[in-house]
């Protein structure tokens, strides 16, 4: 856990320095939701740009104690998950817990924001368990409302659900952005020279 903790703190200082090297992306102000590497500032951003329920999941975390710490840079561990959430540390006003979407393994944006939907998920599942205060806590948590597929790996059904979600707003969105071309760029051909195209 101590090093856990190391990586966070130079996650943020890495943050910090992105932040006086470049211009960086126009954020909404999450008090609760930190982005500690550039990968991560550009998927909250672009996450809370195309899925609304991520949205959602940021404004509600706000009303919360948790703070969640958003990275893509951890150290990749073999056979490890895409995506998890960690449990930190707490202090008298917070608590305080990790998301990682893995970078090196290949997986397309969209699904990054569908990963990052359904950790914020279980940010809110543990922000709503005040007994949750170190990992044991959140282990017994996962066991309690969901289930342990692997040793020390958990899931809920309702984390797969907004992952779910967020894949159908995303893809929701691919078909208003083709609606939009077809609308702008109607074919010359008359509707009945030829079928209807099939997206």
């Amino acid at each position: 856990m101590r090093k856990v903790l190391i990586v966070v703190l130079l996650g943020l200082f890495a943050a910090r320095a992105a932040f006086a090297e470049k211009k960086p992306l126009l954020l909404p102000h999450w008090a609760h939701t930190l982005p500690i590497s550039q990968g991560a500032i550009e998927l909250l951003a672009d996450a809370a740009e195309q899925s609304s329920s991520v949205e959602t999941l940021l404004k509600e975390l706000e009303q919360t104690d948790l703070v969640v710490y958003v990275t893509d840079v951890m150290p990749r561990v073999a056979g490890g998950a895409i995506s998890y959430l960690a449990f930190l540390s707490r202090d008298a006003t917070a608590r305080y817990v990790l998301v990682r979407i893995d970078h090196w393994q290949a997986v397309s944006s969209r699904e990054r924001i569908a990963l990052l939907g359904h950790e914020l998920q279980h940010a809110l599942e543990v922000a709503a368990a005040p007994e949750v205060t170190d990992p044991a806590g959140l282990a017994r948590l996962f066991r309690r409302i969901g289930w342990e597929g692997q040793k020390d790996r958990f899931e809920t059904e309702a984390a797969r659900t907004m992952g779910n979600r967020v894949r159908r707003e995303l893809a929701g969105g691919d078909d208003r952005r083709r609606a939009t071309v077809v609308a702008a760029h109607p074919s010359s051909k008359s509707a009945t020279s030829a079928p209807a195209a099939r997206w």
